[in-house]
């Protein structure tokens, strides 16, 4: 067998994500006692919205400091789904809070209560402000890592949901109409669970080993074909392990003149293509000579071989 080993992307950064686990946790306890005072519900919404994404924030940068543990005799792949376990946690604790500011927006329809609009506008506004800087901070590690994307959409969300908020706040001052607080709570709630349905997802696919989101299989096949003398592959597997580690297995057949150092050369071309194509950073891959694979595969996962027809492996 032959294997090439790294990851393509860089670590994400979990210094930015502590410091903005420490400024969004300030700034929760400040929003929940405001939104306490004026009995504002969608400040207490958003408080639990912010609140969740501190969650978020803390168990993404710890996920980040556990992956970097090296492998063990019992992880032989190391802590890489550490990050995706923590995702998945998170977004369940999100279906969570979004049914429970459901609820309550329910109860202040029936029972609305007086609200003071204009400490809404001022506590919304700043953290309108926290979360737009923090989610700039973090956008950059949010194209290549899945542990920073849902951290990432959570903080850019809570700018969202905050801004919503400010309206909400306009309204009540300036028409009394307190039912606006209660609308934008039902808004914030759809929100955070539409953002959790899309974690959970893509949580799921890397749990089921998917291939990476992104990846045409067609092409991926075609492109391992087009490396001489490559006449065919198949038992081909391509998962996620965590975050910016994309692993790769497969069979390719050569042709009978093929030398044990060329076959190891096409290998060492067919790893390049797939490191630089196709963001792939560890693929596993054996040859079998031209025509020493026959018969039925067994669930389409195996190429069942005589013992004496084995082809070369690296």
């Amino acid at each position: 067998m032959a294997e090439h080993a790294g990851h393509v992307h860089g670590p994400t950064s979990g210094k930015k994500l502590w410091v903005s686990l420490i400024v969004t946790l300030i700034f929760v306890v400040g929003e929940a006692f405001a939104g306490w005072v004026s009995h504002s519900l969608a400040l207490l919404s958003d408080a639990g919205h912010n609140l969740s994404d501190a969650l978020a924030l803390g168990l993404a940068a710890y996920a980040v400091a556990v992956a970097q543990k090296p492998a063990t005799a019992k992880h032989t792949y190391g802590f890489h789904r550490v990050s995706i376990l923590t995702a998945l946690f998170n977004a369940v604790t999100l279906v969570v809070i979004a049914l429970w500011i459901g609820v309550e927006a329910y109860q202040r329809f029936i029972h609305p209560e007086p609200i003071v609009g204009s400490l809404m506008i001022w506590v919304a506004a700043v953290a309108v402000l926290m979360n737009t800087v923090i989610a700039a901070a973090l956008s950059g590690d949010a194209k290549n890592s899945l542990n920073s994307r849902a951290a990432f959409v959570h903080m850019a969300g809570d700018a969202l949901s905050s801004l919503a908020v400010v309206v909400a706040g306009v309204i009540v001052h300036y028409t009394h109409w307190v039912y606006a607080d209660s609308a934008v709570s039902v808004l914030i709630a759809v929100f955070i669970f539409y953002s959790a349905v899309g974690i959970v997802r893509d949580a799921a696919d890397i749990l089921m080993e998917s291939s990476p989101e992104g990846l045409d299989m067609g092409k991926l096949v075609t492109g391992i074909k087009a490396v001489a003398p490559v006449r065919d592959v198949h038992d081909l597997h391509v998962w996620t392990v965590g975050d910016g580690l994309n692993m790769l297995s497969c069979h390719v057949t050569l042709p009978a003149s093929c030398s044990l150092e060329r076959c190891s050369s096409i290998v060492g071309d067919i790893n390049s293509k797939l490191h630089d194509d196709f963001s792939i950073g560890h693929a596993t891959i054996q040859t079998e000579i031209e025509g020493l694979c026959h018969g039925e595969r067994s669930e389409n996962i195996h190429c069942d071989m005589e013992p004496h027809q084995h082809g070369h492996e690296h």
